[in-house]
């Protein structure tokens, strides 16, 4: 039970005492970035009529939920990930639990918000995806993984969702349990390149 006065909405950072701003690496000018994200995470998984489900999110939520292997869609704030049939993570810029709107707007489905049980990191630059390539057995070229693709997948065996956002940038969604473990691995992998961590909320 949360302790009384609690803010469930505060953001807590799973790197807490680990991320530390600045260059590290190989010395160099390297465009790689890496920083942690803040958002709301939700966890859909639609019942027997994924159709209707469909219907629904499409009709009073303006999200065309995507229906295959490493497709994603964008309606409203709200991003949809494909992870599985009739499954989704749903990404929501804003720090609002928006659980109730979606269990009164779809129909036969489960709704959790899982956003203080994940870590977001975000990782961009040139060699984003030769740094994932090394921990990751899918086929990250451009043109097998492009902008947009998203999938459930293993990164050094941590079970992560991976979310392409455009030809350098990458999101990647795990357990908050394996934050430090994913920091650690990243980070190794990208000094190979050289990387600067940044805040995001200093870059806006």
């Amino acid at each position: 039970m949360a302790e009384s006065g609690t803010n469930l909405n505060v953001f807590q950072s799973a790197l807490a005492g680990a991320l530390t701003e600045g260059r590290f690496g190989v010395a160099g000018e390297s465009d790689v970035t890496l920083s942690e994200q803040r958002l709301t995470l939700l966890d859909l998984a639609a019942g027997a009529n994924v159709a209707e489900t469909i219907s629904d999110a499409a009709q009073k939520l303006n999200v065309s939920l995507p229906t295959h292997t490493l497709d994603s869609a964008t309606g409203g704030d709200a991003r949809a990930l494909w992870i599985g049939p009739g499954h989704w993570l749903i990404k929501i810029s804003a720090e609002v639990d928006r659980t109730p709107l979606w269990a009164q707007s779809l129909s036969d489905a489960a709704i959790n918000n899982v956003t203080h049980g994940r870590i977001i990191l975000r990782l961009s630059g040139a060699f984003a995806r030769e740094i994932l390539a090394a921990g990751c057995p899918l086929d990250l070229r451009s043109d097998a993984f492009p902008p947009g693709a998203c999938a459930s997948t293993l990164l050094e065996n941590i079970q992560v969702v991976l979310d392409c956002r455009d030809e350098e940038t990458f999101e990647i969604v795990a357990g908050r349990a394996y934050a430090r473990s994913l920091w650690d691995w990243i980070t190794t992998a990208a000094s190979a390149y050289g990387y600067r961590v940044i805040n995001p909320e200093k870059t806006q």
